[in-house]
């Protein structure tokens, strides 16, 4: 009885909205332990899970189009590759031309959300040795303004392949090829995010 009787302010709940998958939730607090209000973060919540196919779309458009751009660029001027690849067996064109080809079809893959997971998963391979082969800001000693712009430019690859893990992770979504070319699936990502979590209440 003494259970029964606590104040609301001390349960949870899990909330569900729509078809979405559920979110956890405080009841009854207007502030957490950060001042942030759980009003606003109940409302962020609602807001992302109502449009996460569209997030998820436009995340996959924006990361996909950076790729496809710049692997177009490089289609068309081989030489702001090849001074990378000088280090490497083999033809610096041959390697430019390969670079450039990941960074186009996997641009387009996951623009159109086809194949996602294999292409992001390419994509983080990629942005890891472009990281290592292209920028490595340690060797150089001598010339602080070029090592901190190779150090940039590494740590912008290593955010790429942040952003490339997420979608690894979470998939195409709804919005996309995979789940046209898959009917009577509701989606691979929408179940895996749904085993690890308790039936809604």
């Amino acid at each position: 009885m003494e259970e029964m009787d606590r104040p609301a302010r001390n349960r949870s709940a899990w909330i569900v909205i729509g078809n979405a998958r559920p979110i956890y939730a405080l009841k009854g607090k207007t502030k957490s332990k950060f001042g942030v209000s759980v009003m606003a973060l109940r409302a962020i919540d609602s807001l992302v899970l109502r449009s996460e196919p569209q997030i998820l779309l436009l995340g996959r458009v924006c990361i996909g189009s950076l790729f496809l751009m710049s692997g177009t660029n490089h289609w068309w001027d081989q030489s702001l590759l090849t001074h990378f690849m000088t280090g490497l067996p083999g033809s610096v064109h041959v390697w430019a031309m390969l670079a450039a080809t990941i960074e186009v079809a996997s641009g387009l893959a996951l623009v159109l959300g086809f194949r996602t997971r294999e292409f992001a998963l390419l994509l983080v391979l990629f942005n890891l040795s472009a990281a290592v082969i292209g920028h490595p800001y340690w060797s150089i000693i001598n010339d602080a303004t070029a090592r901190w712009n190779q150090f940039i430019h590494f740590w912008k690859d290593i955010g790429l392949v942040g952003g490339t893990l997420f979608v690894l992770a979470r998939g195409a979504g709804p919005l996309s090829l995979d789940a046209k070319l898959t009917p009577g699936d509701k989606s691979k990502d929408i179940e895996l995010s749904h085993s690890s979590r308790p039936n809604a209440t």
